[in-house]
């Protein structure tokens, strides 16, 4: 019992220090800005033609662009709040002290990797879920909204799983916050940039580009929603809901395992 409450007040005291002045005023501005900019509003929906028929396609599009335009600031705030709890305290002399207490580096790497990704996970969802329910909430529209935007919930929390697990295994390489954030975010751009290559650039192998992680997400969406695709349909019609979702996991892990053996086994004491 005291092990869990000593885990739980290091908890708090990596998201106070994380998310201090002005960290989470500046996510909260950023995400919140950039969704918005996005977003269509009720009235303009209702001055198409065939309102009805087209508000469910709207209401659901509205929801895949404004999570669409969330993933680069995840990407750039994960960077930062991973390598302020990671790399920072390598810096700082701060890890020393931690790894001295009494406590399992399972528990510090748990509590340093919840801090980041908890509170970004819902501070990108209850942005996204406002903006949706100011927009589109109406007497007979309410459950449709808060369905759709349900499930933006577990995808944006796979997307952040994702960024911040390359981020701590970034952070943990360098140990330097200033480089290790400057790196992450380099590698997100990177992942967001090849996904914008075309088939005139790449040939064939451009059509796997919808498998990415940065775009996996927004295909979970747009899948499980029956969005109709822009341009050509192509292999992402041949892949359903869940096989995105399964793809989400995948990547939500792939760092994130390596990255908690490499902490847990004490690897960078042999550096």
């Amino acid at each position: 019992m005291k092990i869990k409450n000593f885990d739980l007040t290091l908890l708090k005291a990596d998201m106070r220090k994380v998310w201090s002045r002005p960290t989470f005023e500046l996510a909260v501005g950023l995400v919140f800005f950039i969704s918005i900019t996005t977003v269509q509003t009720l009235f303009e929906i209702t001055t198409v033609s065939g309102f009805q028929s087209d508000f469910n396609y709207l209401v659901t599009e509205s929801l895949v662009r404004i999570t669409s335009t969330q993933m680069l600031p995840l990407v750039i705030l994960s960077g930062i709040l991973v390598s302020l709890s990671f790399a920072r305290d390598y810096e700082q002399g701060l890890m020393q002290t931690l790894l001295s207490l009494p406590v399992s580096r399972t528990s510090i790497f748990t509590v340093k990797f919840v801090a980041v990704v908890l509170p970004l996970t819902l501070l990108s969802w209850g942005i996204t879920l406002f903006i949706m329910v100011m927009n589109y909430f109406t007497a007979a529209s309410g459950l449709l909204v808060l369905q759709v935007s349900f499930w933006a919930l577990p995808v944006t929390f796979f997307a952040v799983m994702f960024y911040a697990g390359l981020a701590s295994l970034i952070a943990l390489a360098l140990k330097k916050t200033i480089t290790s954030t400057l790196a992450t975010v380099l590698a997100g751009f990177f992942v967001s940039f090849i996904t914008t290559l075309t088939p005139e650039v790449l040939g064939p192998i451009a059509d796997y580009l919808v498998f990415t992680p940065y775009a996996a997400p927004l295909w979970a969406l747009k899948r499980l929603f029956g969005t109709r695709p822009l341009s050509e349909p192509g292999l992402e019609m041949n892949l359903p809901p869940w096989g995105f979702f399964i793809l989400l996991i995948f990547y939500a892990f792939v760092f994130l395992v390596p990255t908690y053996f490499y902490f847990t086994k004490r690897f960078e004491v042999k550096e």
